[in-house]
């Protein structure tokens, strides 16, 4: 893979993933934190996108926003679950956190029998971490495997040292191709920026769409083009802003 053209403020739609993209990855999810240059730099771009920039993520939205501030932009959290098209917009939910409540009942008794794993609740998704625990992996499996068993309403999901569940019917690839169906997005052509497995929904509609899909990190991906890392990605930023 090569490394990706600059944007092109005039034509591009611009969809970049948050951790392990615009921000490293770090044992607490709570203690990520962007360069405020970083940040402004991001905020130079959208203007000069015309808003046409989104942040896809498997966090909620309101984290995004804590982590981002001040701030205010285009986005999809919980892999598309929640939706806000417009900065100044509602968030928009497809889901309620009742759907996960019998899954949480299923999941604290391994969460108590090995409190090295950690439960994130992002209310219409629950995540197994087990980066500080990478010998749990198998546990954390088969935890959340069978705490989700015959509920085939549901998507259970391995990234990067999680194991996350949440309700079928949404990824990344299915929240940019709804975001892109109205203004400020609409007519242009998309970019996806992203490094976890769960980027490859997204990064495979862009590719197929004709847009620039863009990997971070040396997994296998679909994706045209490469970025090395966090700091590669805010060098071609900032080189496009």
């Amino acid at each position: 893979m090569s490394l990706p053209p600059l944007i092109d403020p005039h034509r591009h739609a611009v969809f970049v993933d948050f951790d392990g993209t615009l921000v490293e990855l770090v044992d607490d999810p709570q203690a990520v934190a962007i360069a405020p240059a970083a940040l402004e730099r991001l905020e130079a771009l959208q203007a000069a996108l015309g808003g046409a920039l989104a942040v896809v993520s498997g966090r909620r939205i309101a984290d995004l926003d804590r982590f981002l501030a001040p701030m205010r932009f285009a986005a999809a959290g919980v892999h598309g679950l929640e939706r806000r098209v417009r900065p100044d917009g509602a968030t928009e939910r497809l889901a309620g956190p009742e759907v996960l409540d019998d899954v949480r009942e299923k999941l604290g008794g391994p969460l108590r029998d090995n409190p090295r794993l950690k439960l994130e609740d992002k209310g219409t998704a629950l995540v197994l971490h087990y980066r500080t625990a990478p010998d749990l992996k198998a546990v954390a499996e088969r935890a959340m495997a069978e705490a989700t068993a015959g509920r085939h309403d549901l998507n259970v999901m391995n990234g990067d040292n999680i194991v996350e569940v949440h309700p079928t019917g949404m990824d990344k690839g299915k929240a940019l191709a709804a975001m892109m169906r109205d203004a400020p997005f609409a007519g242009r052509v998309p970019v996806y920026v992203g490094d976890d497995t769960t980027d490859e929904f997204a990064l495979k509609h862009v590719r197929d769409a004709g847009g620039v899909s863009v990997k971070v990190g040396d997994k296998r991906s679909v994706a045209e083009f490469r970025l090395a890392g966090v700091a590669a990605v805010h060098r071609w930023l900032a080189a496009s802003a």
